[in-house]
């Protein structure tokens, strides 16, 4: 008796897993046009967290090629490329120096160009 009450226990914790397994949705980082660009201007008015700003800068956006392409200039600016020096850290809140928010709104702006651009869609 006591075989089959362990043997029906791990039967079911095993169907549960296959049908989790199964059934479940990998994690994945998809951000909006529209929270990159509160993310970006959150940068500019200090309201930005430095882990969501690590965490927009170091994972690849797979969906849009667009909004990568603004993931890596961000990234440029961030640690910088051959033609200009990484931004300096910020104080009083902010996570870049005067240059590098200047350089990030730049980019803000570049954003804000892509999403005037964008289809509207509507759904009836």
């Amino acid at each position: 008796m006591e075989f089959l009450s362990v043997f029906v226990l791990t039967l079911i914790v095993l169907v549960g897993l296959v049908l989790l397994l199964q059934f479940g949705r990998v994690p994945s980082y998809r951000p909006t046009r529209h929270a990159v660009r509160e993310l970006l201007a959150g940068v500019l008015a200090r309201s930005t967290s430095s882990e969501a700003w690590e965490m927009f800068l170091g994972l690849p956006i797979v969906h849009d090629e667009e909004l990568e392409q603004i993931r890596r200039r961000c990234l440029q600016i961030h640690e910088g490329d051959g033609r200009q020096p990484a931004a300096g850290e910020g104080i009083d809140g902010y996570l870049y120096d005067r240059a590098g928010r200047e350089r990030m709104a730049q980019v803000l702006a570049e954003l804000d160009r892509l999403i005037a651009a964008e289809p509207v869609y509507r759904e009836f």
